[in-house]
């Protein structure tokens, strides 16, 4: 049976359970309020489901780019692949530097996840860019500090698939495998953003697997 024990913060804020297999996330304030009862209903999931979360199996294929390259703009729509744009919460400010223009900063939720979890949500951070692709690069590394602490991923995979939109596209793992901190990035002509998707995937195989969901959510948010 897989032992769990509070741990670190997740990439939304939230307090975690740390499981010998895996992650599962949770709030301070519900990890406060466990009781025994709770704790053994938390031991038995990861014994049977482990502690990667539950992501759609299949992404949608890619939005074809409305606009063309030099022309291309960020937009938060309400749903991003299926995922939930969540009012009412703020995730952290972000410092989007010199050279952007219209910027997001918000977070979603996937199918299945309440308005009230935000241990669950995902963050989207993005920003349109003028300068070129060099300048979007930097943007992109900008924006990995600001919302994760730094610009370098282990185990990083989709290089060479970033879809219609071209330019730079990648998922990887913040730290161990094992620890499901998942981070996805992009950058072209004229954009450049970060999506985390923690709890996602806890191996390089999984990795590779998430990879067309999140093309899939690079092309919602980009036309």
């Amino acid at each position: 049976m897989s032992r769990c024990r509070s741990g670190r913060r997740s990439l939304s804020g939230a307090r975690r359970v740390r499981c010998d297999d895996g992650v599962r996330n949770q709030t301070t304030a519900a990890a406060a309020r466990r009781s025994v009862r709770v704790m053994l209903a938390v031991l038995t999931l990861a014994a049977t489901a482990g502690c990667v979360v539950d992501y759609p199996d299949e992404a949608p294929e890619p939005r074809r780019p409305t606009a063309a390259p030099g022309e291309r703009r960020i937009v938060a729509p309400k749903d991003v692949v299926g995922f939930t744009k969540v009012g009412g919460v703020k995730p952290p400010r972000v410092d989007f530097g010199d050279g952007v223009g219209k910027t997001v900063n918000a977070y979603y939720r996937r199918p299945g996840i309440s308005a009230d979890d935000r241990a669950e949500f995902n963050r989207v951070v993005a920003a349109e860019v003028e300068g070129g692709e060099a300048q979007a690069e930097k943007v992109r590394k900008r924006l990995m500090r600001e919302v994760v602490g730094g610009d370098a991923l282990i185990a990083e995979t989709g290089r060479d698939a970033p879809g219609p939109l071209g330019g730079v596209s990648y998922c990887g793992f913040l730290g161990a495998p094992e620890d499901n901190d998942v981070v996805c990035a992009w950058s072209d002509a004229d954009t450049a953003g970060v999506i985390t998707l923690d709890g996602a995937a806890n191996t390089e195989p999984g990795l590779a697997r998430l990879l067309p969901m999140f093309v899939a959510m690079r092309h919602d948010l980009v036309r």
